[in-house]
């Protein structure tokens, strides 16, 4: 185990450099070291991982002074203003109630636990112990998203009344091929399994504007007839003034889309090709109709077009620009307790808990859907000298 002493600032002086370190150097944590190595006034001082060799191999490709495979050790001798929780969701509660308890923050992976009780136990920790808290729904602070945002609070299309959220997740892919191929993989072992560690993401861009606390919803999953474990997901939530459908497919191609209808038109927005495009009732009668809004369509893609071209030329797309947006704000607001969290707790409580009921739904439908057991006490017995032979003979 490397480890060496840094004393750490006065907490009270905000301009000071924030201490960070990482629990957890699986795949997402590169993200993290990466955009946390392009932020002024944080330096990274530690990695950890219960497999040293993970650990090390994070710090030496991020030139991290240290690294470690204890956290209790890292706490103690790094004393880290903020941890990056980045492990398995079946640990994110101890280590985020651990970490505080030591005097750091936490900004925690999503989803930020299994089950709204153990949120509210993380909650009731930051609450008590002083230390703030923050998940990764970062796809709220994509760029696309919040020129979205900007828009839709503008009018432009009118009050929302329905969002689609899609999210293809090919299980071919790298990840995905991991856990298909490991019936003992930790993200088939969460309550919601191959979706809970997923579908935080589509479900917050449907509840941004979906507000109900706890709206009702129906939900079913289902297994692609190759594989042995539910990969298919639907969604349909309905909120007093705002409904939302969620689907989750690993049959198609890799994509985080959503649609948010209004009463005056829609937006589509793509977080990968970073485009946010306008869609409104044409104005023109008949067949003019018919020309106008393909022109609009091709003025929309040219407008997201300069856009994407203006933030090439400046080197600003970024695939994780909304994960740093969202760590920049964090950060400001561990040194200013003036600045508002970023995600606020209500809405890390309010989404887990719709998550919850989504699992529930489910399980809930594969209970009706299965056989009743078979009660042999009523299955009438044959007798020993019935034969096949006998009662298929003819009379």
């Amino acid at each position: 185990m490397k480890s060496k002493a840094v004393p750490s600032s006065e907490s009270g002086d905000r301009a000071r450099a924030l201490n960070i370190a990482i629990v957890g150097c699986g795949q997402i944590a590169d993200a993290h070291l990466q955009e946390l190595s392009k932020i002024s006034g944080v330096t990274t001082v530690a990695t950890c991982d219960a497999h040293l060799d993970l650990a090390m191999q994070a710090a030496k490709r991020f030139a991290i002074p240290r690294y470690y495979d204890d956290v209790s050790t890292m706490l103690r001798v790094e004393r880290p203003d903020i941890v990056h929780i980045a492990t398995p969701a079946q640990t994110h509660m101890p280590l985020a109630r651990q970490c505080m308890e030591a005097g750091a923050h936490v900004y925690v992976e999503k989803p930020l636990a299994l089950d709204a009780a153990e949120v509210r136990e993380i909650l009731s920790a930051s609450q008590s112990l002083g230390r703030k808290v923050c998940v990764g729904h970062d796809q709220l602070y994509d760029p696309a998203w919040l020129d979205l945002r900007r828009r839709v609070a503008r009018g432009d299309i009118g009050k929302v009344r329905h969002v689609e959220s899609v999210l293809g997740y090919p299980i071919s892919a790298q990840f995905g091929s991991v856990v298909r191929g490991d019936s003992e993989h930790w993200v088939r072992k969460l309550p919601g399994g191959l979706f809970q560690n997923t579908i935080s993401h589509p479900l917050y861009r449907i509840t941004e504007f979906l507000i109900d606390e706890r709206p009702p919803l129906i939900a079913r999953w289902w297994s692609r007839t190759d594989l042995d474990f539910p990969t298919e997901l639907l969604v349909h939530l309905r909120g007093r003034e705002v409904s939302g459908t969620l689907t989750f497919a690993t049959s198609i191609a890799a994509q985080r889309v959503t649609r948010v209808y209004g009463e005056k038109g829609m937006f589509e927005v793509d977080l990968d090709a970073q485009t946010v495009l306008h869609m409104a009732p044409a104005k023109l009668p008949g067949a003019f109709a018919k020309l106008e809004a393909p022109y609009r369509r091709s003025r929309e893609a040219a407008r997201s077009w300069r856009r994407n071209a203006w933030r090439f030329l400046r080197s600003d797309i970024h695939y994780f620009a909304g994960m740093h947006h969202l760590f920049e704000l964090f950060q400001q607001s561990v040194r200013d307790d003036t600045r508002p969290l970023p995600v606020d707790p209500g809405e890390m409580l309010r989404v887990t808990r719709i998550m919850d009921d989504i699992f529930a739904e489910c399980r809930s439908d594969d209970e009706r859907k299965a056989p009743a057991p078979r009660d042999e006490s009523k299955v009438a017995r044959m007798p020993e000298s019935f034969s096949l032979s006998t009662a298929a003979r003819p009379a």
